[in-house]
């Protein structure tokens, strides 16, 4: 088993391969079960007992999972462990334990459990992990915990000001697109809404769509259409020119199709979708509102099986970068759209997101994952055929990278609980943060579920604002005031 998505994990870890068909439960899941002799049980007596903790999970089997584990905040007081919430808790001076379980679809009783066998300081623990189906363990091995609290010494910002929040309090937002003033944000299974910021520091919200079983991730503003990635229907096209109503047009294709990210290169729309099928759909958008399918390109050497999927794509200059998560970041050349052809990767590291541009001289990509230590990765792509490493960012290994953004000789990275970061990439040997805003609070409503969580995704449209959304607080509008 390799590495598990981490936006997935909870509901993979929960769904994964498992025997739980016996007869006979057992107990393998709790306190008593597990074997602590070896651990350092008196060092848990300094643990934090309260406070949203992100999980690094390692099985012994060699895959594993980032998670969450929430023993207060998030305003609530029930606690939880993977996405849902406690069923038992224990913490005393020399033990930690702490267990959730669910009944899935076909009436197994899925159990995960925790038990801390050290710590080395207030806000870490590290432990035992287990998963039960009815009661027979079916997944082990060790964990890691951190406190998610804001970093030794920062403020709330430099650097970085907040022009306007927009709340949308009961809905998580999963983009936000800028075009031609208009902000379209959306909302997942809520679709989408649509706000003049001809004004940023007073957004207007002028339109919403709901679809009546779809999940909206990601949206593209070309022109008075709109391009929307869904879970279901492929990409949706929508009449945008008038923004007070907008008009479903049409979806394509005409079958049951995730697509999670839209690129634009001149008349060419790409569109990654990670399933069923693991592929890139290329359309011919001359007539936007009208796209009419090229190909459907599957990335060369990928294997959709072992987690290879297609997550982002950006298309720019005839060439198509695409984040395949394990795979890595390939480049194709699509000077012919119709017939993509793989020119070389950088598979050193997982790949969620690109952002690509021209910066002293060079064509660069700014590649970043999501799991557990992700980082930021500038690579030299000006020879697709050995794409090589020229510099990283790295924050603290227990907070995620997002989403990132380029404007000019800076970088703007969506850094889930680390907030927003403005690193200044004119030298991409020795990326440098120069501003932070941070966006997450332990007491937000809804937080400690999952382990991304916090500002998700940024735009820098140029029109001087950097516009993000956030797992709870909404649609957040910034300025950038470094000179």
């Amino acid at each position: 088993m390799k590495r598990l998505l981490a936006v997935t994990s909870t509901l993979a870890l929960a769904t994964a391969c498992g025997n739980g068909n016996s007869s006979e439960p057992k107990a393998e899941c709790q306190l008593e079960a597990i074997d602590l002799s070896a651990c350092q049980l008196s060092s848990l007596a300094g643990v934090q007992p309260e406070g949203i903790w992100n999980l690094n999970i390692n099985l012994n089997d060699g895959g594993g999972a980032a998670a969450a584990m929430r023993l207060s905040g998030g305003g609530s007081t029930t606690p939880m462990l993977m996405g849902f919430n406690a069923t038992e808790r224990q913490s005393t001076p020399e033990s930690f334990f702490m267990a959730s379980e669910f009944q899935n679809t076909s009436g197994i009783t899925v159990r995960f459990a925790v038990a801390g066998c050290g710590s080395t300081g207030p806000g870490q623990m590290t432990g035992i992990f287990r998963r039960c189906a009815n009661g027979n363990l079916d997944m082990r091995g060790t964990f890691e915990a951190v406190r998610t609290v804001r970093r030794a010494g920062e403020a709330d910002a430099t650097g970085v000001e907040l022009i306007s929040e927009v709340a949308m309090p009961g809905v998580m937002a999963t983009n936000v697109s800028v075009s031609n003033g208009l902000a379209i944000v959306t909302l997942g299974a809520k679709g989408f809404e649509i706000y003049d910021v001809s004004d940023p520091s007073q957004p207007r919200k002028v339109a919403q769509h709901q679809p009546s079983s779809d999940y909206y991730s990601t949206s593209l503003l070309n022109g008075q259409t709109l391009y929307v990635g869904s879970r279901r229907n492929g990409t949706v096209v929508f009449d945008l020119s008038n923004p007070t109503k907008p008009m479903q047009l049409r979806s394509v294709p005409e079958s049951v199709v995730e697509v999670t990210s839209l690129s634009m290169d001149g008349n060419v729309l790409y569109a990654a979708s990670p399933a069923p099928n693991s592929e890139v759909y290329v359309y011919d958008i001359a007539t936007p509102a009208d796209p009419k399918q090229l190909t459907r390109y599957f990335v060369e050497g990928t294997e959709p099986l072992a987690g290879e999927v297609p997550l982002s794509v950006t298309a720019q200059g005839g060439r198509l970068y695409v984040s395949n998560w394990s795979f890595g970041m390939s480049v194709s050349d699509v000077t012919t759209p119709a017939r993509p052809k793989l020119l070389g990767r950088f598979a050193s590291s997982a790949s969620r997101a690109t952002a690509v541009g021209q910066v002293a001289g060079r064509t660069l990509a700014f590649d970043v994952g999501e799991d557990w230590g992700a980082h930021l990765s500038l690579l030299d792509v000006g020879a697709p055929a050995t794409v090589s490493r020229v510099g990283e960012f790295r924050m603290r290994p227990d907070v995620s990278v997002r989403d990132v953004a380029l404007s000019g000789n800076r970088v703007y990275l969506a850094y889930g609980q680390d907030g927003l970061r403005v690193v200044d990439v004119s030298v991409p040997g020795e990326p440098r943060q120069v501003g932070y805003y941070n966006t997450w609070r332990e007491t937000d409503a809804g937080h400690g579920v999952v382990f991304l969580e916090g500002l998700n995704k940024v735009s820098v449209p140029g029109d001087g604002y950097i516009y993000a959304t956030d797992s709870s607080r909404g649609l957040l509008i910034f300025r950038d005031t470094v000179e």
